[in-house]
C-alpha cells in the first residue's frame, strides 16, 4: 500500500520541479532586479510588433524570429510574476506570459496578432486570471533560447572590446543571460547521457551566477571586473559545449 501511495506522489513532485527554477528557493532578487525583466519585456513588445507588422514581415520570421522573440518575452514574464520583488506588472506577468506563447503557436498572422493584443492588454494592467505556476522548460525552445544567448553574448563581447555607450543597457542584457540560465537549468532533453544531469545543472549555475555579477559590475561601470568575469563564463559556456553538448 505505502509502494502504491509513494508512486503517484513522486510522479507529482517530478512534475513539479520544473515549475520553478532551483535559484527560486535563493529569491529571484539574487538574479536580476524586477525592473531589468520589466523593461527588456517592453523591448520585446516592440520587437514583436515589428515582426508582426504585416504578413510578409511575419511569415519571414514565423520559423525563427517569431519563437525567439515570443519565447524570450514569455521567459521575462515568467520571472516578473514568480519575482519576489514588487512590480506594476507582477499581477498580470502570467497573461503577458500565455500571450507570448500564443503567439508562438499561432498558425496565421490573425491568431499571432490576437495573442499580441492579449500580452499588450496584459502589460497595461489588465489580469485575465492566468496561473503564476508554470514550467520553466516549456517556455522557449532550445534553438529560439541558444539564439538568444548568441546574441546577448554577442552584445557583451562588443561592450567589453571599449566601454559601452550605455552601461544600463549592456546591465540588462547580462541579467537576461541570468535568467536564461534558469531555464538551461530546467530544460535538461538535450542532455544525451543522463548521467550528465548534474554536470548541466552546475554549468547552467555557473553561468547564472556570473551573468548575475557581470549585471552588477556593469551597473557600476565596473568594466574590468565585468570583462573579467565574462572571460570566465565564456570558459565555462565552452566546457559545457565539450564535456556535454558534443560528447
Amino acid at each position: 500500500m505505502v509502494q502504491k501511495m509513494w508512486l503517484p506522489l513522486a510522479l507529482t513532485l517530478l512534475a513539479g520541479a520544473c515549475l520553478v527554477p532551483a535559484q527560486a528557493a535563493d529569491k529571484l532578487s539574487t538574479v536580476t532586479p524586477v525592473a531589468d525583466l520589466v523593461t527588456e519585456a517592453e523591448t520585446k513588445i516592440k520587437d514583436i510588433e515589428a515582426l508582426l507588422a504585416d504578413n510578409d514581415s511575419y511569415t519571414k520570421a514565423k520559423k525563427k524570429g517569431v519563437p525567439q522573440a515570443a519565447g524570450t518575452l514569455a521567459m521575462l514574464a515568467q520571472g516578473i510574476a514568480q519575482h519576489d520583488e514588487d512590480s506594476a506588472w507582477k499581477k498580470s506577468a502570467a497573461d503577458i506570459r500565455d500571450g507570448a506563447l500564443a503567439i508562438i503557436k499561432a498558425g496565421s498572422l490573425d491568431d499571432a496578432k490576437k495573442g499580441l493584443d492579449a500580452v499588450k492588454a496584459a502589460a497595461g494592467g489588465k489580469a485575465g486570471g492566468a496561473k503564476v505556476e508554470h514550467a520553466w522548460d516549456k517556455l522557449i525552445d532550445m534553438d529560439s533560447l541558444m539564439a538568444e544567448v548568441s546574441k546577448r553574448n554577442g552584445n557583451l563581447r562588443k561592450a567589453f572590446r571599449k566601454a559601452p555607450e550605455d552601461h544600463a543597457a549592456a546591465s540588462r542584457d547580462a541579467s537576461v543571460l541570468a535568467v536564461l540560465a534558469l531555464v538551461i537549468e530546467a530544460d535538461t532533453h538535450e542532455v544525451k547521457d543522463k548521467a550528465d544531469i548534474e554536470k548541466w545543472k552546475k554549468y547552467s549555475k555557473d553561468l547564472q551566477v556570473s551573468m548575475t555579477k557581470i549585471a552588477a559590475a556593469l551597473k557600476d561601470k565596473k568594466d574590468a571586473d565585468g570583462k573579467a568575469l565574462f572571460l570566465e563564463s565564456a570558459k565555462s559556456c565552452n566546457s559545457c559545449h565539450t564535456d556535454i553538448r558534443d560528447k
